[in-house]
């Protein structure tokens, strides 16, 4: 059956939602579980509970049923057991509902005949009236813009980033761990099983989003690959993708089977793929994050060139190694240059070359303009990585004026001024207090404006993808 994608709108932009499954009982488990984020994030349209057992929840009465609903009804949320999907199913098309999303387990994941059967009956109910279903197994659909959200605590500002997971766990994690480095989601949908919207569904329909700049991809594996490779080459050509293949080892490909049923691919198929696309291919969580940071945040170098600023001479060095075996250069500051930072940097303790190494320069902003000035003025780098080191390293100070955070004013009063693109390095304390300390002066960075990050490491693979994605066409 053929459905048009403008009808996915409903699905993130849907008037009305019912929720199958909620309960009154207070002891009930997950009985308010996709309820109170949307009571939370104040959906505008009405919202049903529904429950054979009526009642009421959170202040609504609860519904007996679909067939109960007044008016129009575009998506509902199904948390009860497999079992009952098809009447669920056959209720939803008498309704003339759009969506449902199951968020029930015990389908084709589970490699029985039965949960096999129950999801293929499912499908096949739904398309008499072309009912679309989003799982199951899955946790749903987050739309900042539509106050949409399975979640209390994700961000209510909406982003430019759209991301179609298929695991609804790693959805949550990657929503959580962007918020906290300033991202922001247009949308982000958990599929599941993909018994009927599937992978490249929503692939073409973030294709023509006009709210997602760039694209965000998890996945174990695809129902139909040769339209998948068709609807990624498009959207590849006009939006940046960033894709994590769940499964690339033999004992990941087997667990993609019991999580979600897909069949995964081989990981050599996926590497291929990716780099004719020019899709940016990642493979942790942590690194997705990061790159999306970077393309939320950096500005593009013109070249792969870095000039290093920082405390520690151990650091300093290992930063070298690490920019270096991940695709960057750090070049010898020049003699110009050197003669410059010595006017005020002296000689003891420090390290004037490229890495930078002065602890001075971090509590004196003056000195630390001016490093940054003749960083800037060098032809011979073209972004700035600043390095602000543990604060463990250093003696506690009492009240707010912790390490981190006069470390962290002077360097914002300072990156401000130059001419080259900036990234920070910002390693976490390990003990409880520091790193609470080092959360908050994260915040300040991204509030500025700058990308963060928590390694060096991770810092230099995330900017040299961003570099080499814009230079792959050169």
């Amino acid at each position: 059956m053929e459905h048009n994608l403008k009808d996915l709108e409903h699905l993130f932009h849907p008037r009305s939602i019912a929720i199958v499954g909620v309960s009154s009982n207070p002891e009930a488990r997950r009985r308010d579980r996709f309820l109170r984020p949307l009571l939370d994030f104040r959906f505008e349209g009405p919202i049903y509970p529904i429950n054979p057992k009526g009642g009421e929840i959170l202040g609504l009465k609860i519904l007996p049923s679909i067939k109960d609903v007044p008016g129009v009804l575009d998506f509902v949320i199904a948390t009860t057991p497999a079992r009952f999907g098809p009447q669920l199913i056959k209720d939803c098309n008498a309704k003339g509902v759009k969506f449902v999303y199951f968020f029930t387990s015990g389908f084709s994941e589970t490699g029985d005949n039965e949960g096999i059967e129950l999801e293929n009956e499912m499908v096949r109910i739904a398309n008499v009236r072309g009912l679309r279903i989003v799982g199951p197994n899955c946790m749903g659909v987050y739309c900042p813009r539509a106050r949409l959200s399975y979640r209390s605590d994700f961000p209510k500002e909406q982003g430019s980033v759209g991301s179609l997971c298929q695991s609804g766990g790693n959805s949550i994690m990657l929503v959580q761990m962007g918020a906290s480095r300033g991202v922001r989601f247009s949308k982000v949908i958990s599929y599941g099983n993909a018994c009927d919207l599937n992978e490249s569904d929503l692939m073409e329909y973030f294709l023509h989003d006009p709210d997602t700049e760039i694209i965000a991809i998890y996945v174990e594996g695809v129902k139909d690959g040769q339209r998948f490779i068709s609807v990624l080459t498009q959207a590849a050509k006009v939006k940046p993708i960033v894709l994590l293949k769940g499964g690339v080892s033999e004992a990941g490909t087997r667990t993609v089977a019991s999580h979600t049923g897909s069949l995964a691919g081989s990981d050599a198929a996926w590497d291929a793929l990716c780099r004719q696309l020019g899709v940016i291919r990642v493979y942790t969580l942590e690194e997705l994050c990061d790159v999306l940071v970077t393309f939320q945040f950096m500005s593009l170098p013109k070249g792969h060139n870095v000039g290093i600023v920082g405390v520690g001479g151990g650091a300093s060095v290992l930063a070298t190694d690490e920019c270096e075996s991940n695709g960057l250069t750090v070049p010898m500051l020049p003699t110009k240059s050197t003669e410059e930072l010595l006017k005020f940097t002296p000689k003891a303790g420090n390290i004037i070359k490229n890495p930078i190494d002065s602890q001075v320069i971090f509590w004196d902003p003056g000195q630390f303009d001016n490093t940054i000035k003749i960083l800037s003025d060098w032809k011979g780098i073209d972004f700035i990585l600043a390095l602000l080191g543990s604060s463990d390293v250093f003696p506690s100070y009492s009240g707010q004026q912790s390490m981190y955070n006069l470390m962290a004013k002077t360097m914002l009063e300072s990156i401000f001024t130059s001419s080259k693109p900036v990234a920070i390095v910002l390693q976490p304390g390990i003990y409880p207090e520091r790193y609470e300390e080092s959360f908050f002066a994260q915040q300040e960075f991204v509030s500025a404006g700058f990308p963060v990050y928590p390694t060096v490491e991770r810092a230099a693979n995330a900017i040299g993808k961003f570099i080499d994605y814009h230079n792959r066409d050169n």
